[in-house]
C-alpha cells in the first residue's frame, strides 16, 4: 500500500463526506460533544485541585501543626523544638478553642503579637494588640461582617466552655483581619484572635498551648522535620499540610471519576454514531466496493478507504471538542460558582488533556467502526456488483 493509494483513499472519503453533508456533521458533532464534555470537566478538575491546594496552604499557614484537643501542651515544648529541629522558619504556639461573640459561634485563636505576624494576618483595619496583657481581640472579615461590625473600636463580649470550665469576659475590637482562605467558609470556620496569655488566664492554663505551628524552610525537609519531632516527642499528634491536601484530592477523585462515569455515555452514544454512519456507508455503497475489488483492490485497501473517513470525523470531532472545551470549562466555572463555591476557578490550558482529547475521539472512532468495516473484508465482487 503506497502513499498514491493513500491519497486516493482520502479523496474518496473527503468526497463521501460532502456528498452525506448531513449526516457526517452530526456525526462529528456527537465526537465533539463527548470530548467537549471530558476535557471541560477535566480543565475544571485541575483548576479546583490546585485552587483548593493553594487554599489549603492559606488557610493552615503551616506545614505541620501539633494538634492535641485539649490544653496538654507545656509552652516549654516549644523551645525544645527551637533548639532541636533544623530546616524550619518559625515556630508558633497557639491556642484553638471554639467560643462565642454573642450568639456567633467562633474559634478562638490565641497567639503571642509575634506569631500572629509569622502568621501573616493581614490587618484591613485598626491595629494589632497593643499589649500580651490586654483584652483585646481581632475579628476576621467575614466574622465582622456577620456580626454588622464595620470599624474596630466596639466591644464583645467573649464567652468559652472548656469542659466544667465557663468564663466570660469583655473584649475590645482593635482590629479586622482578613479572611484566611475562602476555604474557611467552606467548612464554617471563622476566626477571632486574642493574645495568648489573656486566654491562658482566661482558662487557668498559664503556660500551657494546644497547637503548635511550624513552617518548614524546605518543601523536600518536610517528611525530614516531621521524623525529628517524632523522635523528641513519639507521642505528638502531627498534622501535615500535604496530607490535609492528599485527603482532599482523595474526596475531589472519587467525584471526578463519577462525573467521568457520566462522560463515558456521551462516548457511547458517540461510538454508536460514528458505527451508524459507517454502516450506512457500507450499505450505501456496496456497488462501488465491488467495482473496486473487481478491478483489483483488496479487502484491506477498501477497508482504508473506510476508516480514511472515519479517521477524518474523529479528528474533526477532537480538534472541535478541544475548542468547545475549553470555553465550556469558563462556563461549568460559572455554573459552579453560581451554587456558591467561593473562590474563583483558575482556567488554565494543559497539553495533555487536549492530546488525550483528540486521541480518544480518533480511539473511539476507529474501535466503533471496526465491526461494521470489518463486514467489508467478506464482501465477494461478485455480490457487490449484484447488490442494488
Amino acid at each position: 500500500m503506497n502513499s498514491t493509494f493513500i491519497k486516493f483513499a482520502m479523496k474518496i472519503a473527503i468526497r463521501n463526506a460532502k456528498i452525506r453533508k448531513t449526516r457526517t456533521i452530526l456525526t462529528v458533532l456527537a465526537v465533539t460533544y463527548s470530548v467537549a464534555t471530558l476535557i471541560a470537566l477535566r480543565t475544571v478538575g485541575i483548576g479546583v485541585h490546585e485552587k483548593i491546594a493553594s487554599e489549603i496552604k492559606a488557610f493552615l499557614r503551616a506545614d505541620i501543626i501539633i494538634s492535641e484537643e485539649s490544653i496538654v501542651i507545656p509552652e516549654r515544648v516549644v523551645s525544645i523544638l527551637e533548639s532541636e529541629l533544623k530546616h524550619v522558619d518559625y515556630i508558633v504556639p497557639a491556642i484553638l478553642v471554639t467560643g462565642k461573640l454573642g450568639i456567633h459561634s467562633v474559634s478562638i485563636l490565641a497567639v503571642e503579637r509575634e506569631g500572629l505576624e509569622k502568621l501573616s494576618a493581614e490587618l484591613l483595619k485598626g491595629t494589632f494588640f497593643k499589649s500580651e496583657e490586654s483584652y483585646e481581640i481581632i475579628l476576621e472579615e467575614e466574622l465582622a461582617h456577620r456580626m454588622g461590625i464595620n470599624e474596630p473600636g466596639g466591644e464583645v463580649i467573649l464567652s468559652i466552655s472548656v469542659g466544667n470550665l465557663f468564663v466570660e469576659r469583655k473584649f475590645k475590637i482593635v482590629g479586622i483581619v482578613k479572611r484566611t482562605a475562602s476555604v474557611a467558609k467552606i467548612v464554617g470556620f471563622t476566626i477571632a484572635i486574642v493574645p495568648l496569655p489573656v486566654l491562658q488566664d482566661m482558662l487557668g492554663r498559664e503556660g500551657f498551648i494546644n497547637h503548635i505551628f511550624i513552617k518548614v524552610s524546605r518543601d523536600d525537609m518536610l517528611e525530614a522535620v516531621s521524623r525529628d519531632i517524632k523522635t523528641l516527642f513519639p507521642k505528638a499528634n502531627l498534622i501535615k499540610q500535604t496530607e490535609v491536601v492528599e485527603a482532599v484530592s482523595r474526596v475531589l477523585n472519587i467525584v471526578r471519576g463519577t462525573i467521568y462515569a457520566v462522560t463515558l455515555v456521551g462516548l457511547l452514544v458517540a461510538a454508536l454514531g460514528v458505527m451508524n454512519t459507517v454502516m450506512m456507508s457500507i450499505r450505501e455503497r456496496i456497488h462501488e466496493i465491488g467495482v473496486l475489488k473487481a478491478i483489483g483492490a483488496g479487502g484491506l485497501q477498501v477497508m482504508v478507504i473506510f476508516l480514511s473517513e472515519v479517521l477524518i470525523i474523529g479528528l474533526s470531532g477532537g480538534a472541535l471538542g478541544c475548542i468547545a472545551g475549553y470555553w465550556g470549562a469558563y462556563i461549568l466555572k460559572r455554573i459552579i460558582i453560581r451554587l456558591g463555591l467561593p473562590f474563583d476557578i483558575p482556567i488554565s490550558i494543559v497539553p495533555e488533556v487536549y492530546v488525550w482529547g483528540v486521541l480518544i475521539a480518533v480511539s473511539v472512532s476507529i474501535l466503533a467502526a471496526l465491526y461494521p468495516i470489518s463486514y467489508v473484508l467478506r464482501i465477494r465482487p461478485v455480490e457487490a456488483l449484484r447488490f442494488e
